[in-house]
């Protein structure tokens, strides 16, 4: 089976840890397999890509930096994105896998998965396996950490969305499956436990110097503890086990390996603040916090310890366990973990219940007493459990097999949402048929290059309704009568003026096409963007309207790049995540739950309006391609009414409380964590490197945005071209208003 695996963490540059391990033994067993593999991991520290080839697996390492991603995006979704873009690259040059793993962590997979079911090729044919090693946020709130700060809380959505997109979901343990169904994941998602592989590797004998070398090392402890010295690691719940066995006359020491944290309930070193809790039994020398050391010096002390103690109150699949066990090292473990799953007490290792400093002291009574007769019994039997359980001919076999089951399974006809009420739509009648709704006032010679745009799109027969709230000025007037005219595709509907929001509901009101799309009269759209939304609104039934990447722009060119992204609730109540100017969405939907409200005065109409949608199970998706242009004008509604922003939003809450009553704990907490949400817009950035929308007073020259002025109006060379479009232009250059009108007469 042809696979691409997808990691932050890859040997021999990171050694250590759990996903690295993972990664080291994937490799081993795709060798041990002969199956073609490629793995793509980031290191910060090439030039361009660096390739090695360990026979049938090839390692990619790139520079995500050498993308233009962190420009407006935060770490994380900047590398998921960097991510997607080699998988793209890795497919086009050849490389076809059978299936894409990616870990959990982080939501490295995030943009992969959204690409996909934008249908996009080539991610469209891809099978995407999501191995769970616990989700990075999931750990931070295990770690009493505030995860409604952003960019975390976002990094969650990513986490979750990796799951809920994922064609497959592998989980190592019982206990992770768990804890995901019912602590992080809010619907339900099939998840399969096979464990993660692991084979002791082959170390020859050892003579002469070689031997000398690997002598026993001096200061070793009875016991130790090797692991991050953070809460949820179960460090302090250990120490309280320890403790009482030590007040009750224990003499066996305790030497704790890992680096330092900080301790949520001070805010001060973990490490330090346990050292002071037990300072009597450091000066005694049967405690020591004995630092961070390299792996393999670990390995060689676990060697001669009497056991390794593993505390951790939530574990997911502990490989510092199972190297123990498979050396035929005895293990004391917690509880609660993945770990509990393939230790039998006294058998082939000890379990303690973590909570309690009395069940901890028990299992050190019961190692202390062992005769060397028993160790021997118990070792041999954890070796064989973890030769049993995680040999890579019995993992990848179980592996194969859920794979090769749920490649069998039809497309996805839904859109994996993470929360929310989801309304089901009826399918389309007339796939392509689509009507841009523009309401204008005043702004001809602006709609002229909005129509443009909407001509040399790719998806064919396309209607255009402009509503003209009551212009005054005679150009546009004319503009509009020509426009008419010219273009049995286009038609003009004339009303009072009354403002933006019943403007665009009037047009859509109008409309008799199944599909409708809202464009400002100054603002423009990519080629593919209408075909790509059509194709996703005909895929899902669940999806009410979609949306893509908004690029701000003016007369010199690209000012920025705003990402937007599947609006869910409560964020898209606190910030607005879509580009809610230029969606593309189902006329009944609209006309049902996404009507422009007038009382919001043309400012914030639109954002309520997807509000709106989605509370009322209207969802949406956003193309992560930057298709839709808003254009930055000095006096734009938005310059000018910004401190409407408090009142209108007021508004909003108020009208939509009913439906929020559920959400306004975690809308508490997140503004509590990040502050007002005038200060920020981009929910993978950190508030303090966030900042509103506001357009800048000032653009970068045409020479310093270079290609990307190119990219931005690539078409405005294109209207240059002989036709109908370039006659209209020239025509109104050349001809006043008196004379334009009376050659429409004749």
């Amino acid at each position: 089976m042809k696979t691409l695996l997808l990691t932050f963490e890859c040997p021999p540059d990171v050694t250590g840890g759990g996903l690295c391990t993972y990664v080291q033994e994937y490799i081993a067993a795709k060798i041990e397999r002969r199956e073609p593999t490629v793995i793509l991991t980031a290191d910060f520290n090439v030039q361009d890509e660096v390739c090695t080839y360990f026979g049938c697996v090839k390692v990619i390492r790139f520079n995500p930096s050498a993308g233009d991603s962190f420009k407006y995006m935060g770490h994380w979704a900047a590398m998921s994105y960097e991510f997607s873009n080699q998988v793209k690259k890795i497919i086009t040059d050849g490389f076809q896998p059978d299936w894409l793993e990616v870990c959990d962590g982080f939501g490295l997979g995030y943009f992969t998965l959204q690409r996909k079911l934008c249908l996009e090729a080539p991610f469209t044919d891809l099978k995407v396996l999501v191995t769970a090693h616990t989700p990075v946020t999931m750990i931070d709130e295990w770690d009493k950490k505030n995860i409604y700060e952003l960019p975390t809380y976002f990094t969650k959505y990513m986490e979750q969305f990796c799951f809920m997109a994922a064609d497959k979901v592998i989980s190592p343990s019982n206990f992770l499956k768990k804890k995901l169904l019912t602590e992080f994941l809010e619907k339900e998602v099939p998840i399969d436990v096979i464990p993660n592989p692991y084979e002791k590797p082959f170390v020859p004998s050892k003579t002469g110097t070689d031997a000398a070398e690997s002598s026993p090392l001096h200061d070793i402890p009875d016991y130790a503890i090797a692991s991050r010295v953070c809460y949820w690691k179960g460090i302090d719940h250990a120490l309280a086990g320890f403790d009482l066995y030590w007040s009750n006359g224990g003499q066996s020491s305790l030497y704790v390996y890992g680096s330092d944290t900080h301790y949520f309930k001070n805010n001060q070193s973990f490490k330090e603040t346990l050292s002071t809790k037990y300072q009597k039994w450091i000066e005694k020398g049967l405690l020591k916090f004995a630092g961070l050391k390299e792996h393999s010096e670990i390995l060689l002390i676990k060697k001669q310890l009497k056991a390794l103690f593993h505390p951790s109150l939530c574990e997911n699949y502990p490989y510092s366990v199972i190297e123990h066990m498979a050396d035929g090292g005895i293990v004391a473990a917690s509880l609660s973990g993945g770990q509990a799953e393939f230790i039998s007490d006294t058998e082939n290792g000890f379990l303690f219940d973590a909570h309690s400093p009395q069940s901890i002291q028990n299992a050190i009574l019961k190692i202390d007493a062992l005769n060397d007769a028993e160790r021997h019994a118990i070792a041999q039997k954890a070796m064989t459990t973890i030769e049993k359980t995680c040999s890579y001919a019995s993992v990848m076999t179980q592996k194969e097999l859920v794979l090769t089951t749920a490649q069998q399974q039809s497309a996805r006809a839904t859109f994996p949402f993470t929360s929310g009420k989801e309304l089901t739509h009826p399918a389309a009648q007339a796939s392509a048929a689509l009507t841009v709704i523009i309401p204008h006032y005043n702004l001809g010679t602006l709609l002229i290059e909005a129509i443009e745009s909407i001509k040399f799109s790719s998806l064919p027969n396309i209607k255009i309704l402009v509503v003209d709230d009551g212009s005054t000025d005679k150009e546009s007037i004319i503009i509009l009568k020509t426009l008419e005219a010219r273009y049995a595709a286009l038609k003009v509907l004339y009303k009072k003026n009354s403002g933006v929001a019943e403007t665009r509901n009037i047009g859509v009101q109008h409309a008799t096409t199944e599909y409708i799309a809202l464009l400002d009269a100054d603002d423009l759209v990519c080629a593919s963007y209408y075909e790509a939304a059509l194709k996703i609104l005909n895929r899902y039934s669940n999806v009410g309207f979609v949306g893509a990447w908004n690029e701000d722009f003016n007369q010199t060119g690209r000012l920025r790049l705003w990402p937007t992204f599947n609006p869910e609730i409560p964020l898209q109540m606190i910030m607005n995540t879509t580009n809610c100017q230029g969606l593309v969405v189902r006329r009944d939907a609209y006309l049902a739950h996404g009507q422009h409200d007038p009382e919001l005065g043309m400012f914030l109409d639109d954002w309520e309006a997807t509000i709106s949608m989605v509370l009322n199970g209207v969802r949406g998706v956003m193309i992560p391609h930057p298709l839709f242009k808003y254009r930055i004008r000095e006096e734009s509604i938005f310059r000018d009414k910004f401190r409407m922003f408090n009142i209108n939003y007021n508004y909003i809450i108020d009208k939509h409380q009913d439906k929020l009553s559920g959400t306004y704990g975690e809308i508490i907490k997140f503004l509590n964590a990040n502050g007002p949400n005038t200060q920020y817009h981009n929910p993978t950035f950190p508030p303090e490197r966030n900042t509103h929308p506001e357009p800048a007073q000032t653009a970068a020259p045409h020479h310093a945005e270079g290609r990307l002025v190119q990219l931005a109006h690539k078409y405005y060379d294109r209207v240059n071209q002989p036709g109908a479009i370039r006659d209209l232009r020239i025509g109104l250059r050349k001809l006043g208003a008196g004379q334009l009108m009376s050659r429409l007469r004749k």
